[in-house]
């Protein structure tokens, strides 16, 4: 009869072991193995009760080391979104456009020019000319050290589009380390107006826009300036 007993004992042991096993594989790492009896049983069932306690040590530290790591990444994602902002904003304040007379546009490109930068001057300028009506514009190159080929194709695209706006589009300042350039690179700016300092360029505009009468501004447009000023 006491044998009996003793593997009833057994048999609800193993299968309440079966039963935190099932659980602790659920996810649920609370439970554990009561041992109510001193028997051979009785060290497995300390192992698996060792086994989970180092399971779920185990797991905290992952889970807490996920979270520390996906906190990192969330940091550097933020400080991505940030740089990348203030590269755009650097990237519009160093493409300038500025109405500089009487229905004239100026911008003055200073350093080194690149594909994504040349983009974004295009768009400023082509955006000016349309809030501004302006007919005239002046792109000075003098600060630019050199241009590739992809570069020198979008001032080609901006004078082009400027000529769509109505707008007649000047490149001064072009060093001659750029013009060597162009011209190693094959590139055709034969359909581009150029002139050799900004003054040039600023002459030619004004005289194009009638502004001029023997080298001297004409008083009008100079009181005109005035007042809007």
């Amino acid at each position: 009869m006491s044998e009996k007993i003793v593997f009833e004992k057994a048999k609800e042991r193993i299968e309440h072991i079966e039963d935190v096993l099932s659980s602790v594989a659920a996810g649920d790492l609370d439970v554990r193995i009561e041992a109510e009896i001193e028997d051979d049983l009785t060290g497995v069932e300390e192992a698996i009760n060792i086994l989970i306690e180092d399971l779920t040590y185990e797991l905290k530290q992952s889970k807490k080391m996920r979270e520390e790591l996906e906190e990192k990444l969330s940091k550097i994602e933020d400080q991505q979104k940030t740089i990348m902002r203030q590269q755009d904003d650097l990237l519009e304040l160093s493409s300038p456009v500025t109405k500089v007379w009487d229905n004239i546009l100026i911008l003055p490109v200073i350093g080194t020019l690149d594909s994504q930068r040349a983009q974004i001057m295009m768009e400023n300028l082509l955006q000016k000319i349309v809030d501004t009506g302006c007919t005239m514009s002046i792109l000075d190159i003098t600060g630019v050290p050199t241009v590739d080929t992809q570069v020198a194709n979008h001032l080609l695209k901006t004078v082009t589009s400027a000529r769509l706006l109505g707008a007649d589009c000047i490149i001064s300042g072009i060093s001659p380390a750029i013009a060597q350039t162009i011209v190693h690179l094959g590139i055709d700016l034969s359909v581009i107006r150029t002139k050799a300092t900004l003054q040039d360029a600023m002459i030619y505009a004004m005289r194009k826009n009638n502004q001029l009468t023997d080298g001297k501004i004409k008083s009008d447009h100079l009181h005109e300036t005035e007042e809007t000023e």
